[in-house]
């Protein structure tokens, strides 16, 4: 398995709905440094299922992590994966940027096809308000079940009374 190969298959895939699709090179390690490639693109929340089928339809499929943020508007989500994983060919990572609008956070659950992406897409529902339509179980992990304030938006109006902010030196000796 190899980055060209990865990214030649979601080209087939999703067509004209990849966008700016790439490989990126990047240097890995101290002792023995490495070159590794890794697939990136930004795809509509409409593809996302079909992305991690083509994605799974290759090899062992793990999803590391969906990382996000506040971005104004929009919340956008990086979803970081590994085509491949485990095994002898070689693993590719491969991160699919997703961008949705704060006025409808929806975004389909890929747990149906990744059992293992249901702790961070709970952990998005908690800190970014995002909603995954088809999640097998979204309670919260992290904070209160009746907590509606969403930690890592930016213009969440009700955070400041949840933030305990540090009292600089000087004002505590003042």
């Amino acid at each position: 398995m190899n980055a060209q190969a990865v990214l030649t298959a979601l080209k087939e895939a999703l067509g004209d709905r990849l966008r700016a699709p790439e490989i990126r090179t990047r240097s890995v390690g101290v002792k023995s440094p490495r070159t590794i490639e890794e697939v990136w693109g930004a795809i509509d929340r409409d593809v996302l299922l079909q992305a991690a089928r083509t994605l799974k339809d290759l090899g062992p499929l793990h999803v590391s992590i969906i990382s996000g943020a506040d971005c104004g508007e929009e919340i956008e989500l990086l979803y970081h994966f590994t085509v491949g994983f485990g095994t002898e060919g070689g693993e590719v990572l491969v991160t699919l940027k997703l961008s949705v609008p704060k006025t409808d956070p929806v975004v389909p659950s890929i747990c149906g096809i990744i059992p293992g992406a249901q702790t961070t897409e709970r952990e998005k529902i908690e800190f970014l308000g995002i909603e995954f339509s088809g999640i097998p179980d979204s309670r919260h992990l992290f904070l209160p079940e009746d907590m509606e304030v969403h930690p890592w938006r930016v213009d969440e109006p009700e955070l400041e009374k949840f933030v305990k902010r540090a009292v600089k030196w000087e004002e505590r000796n003042a």
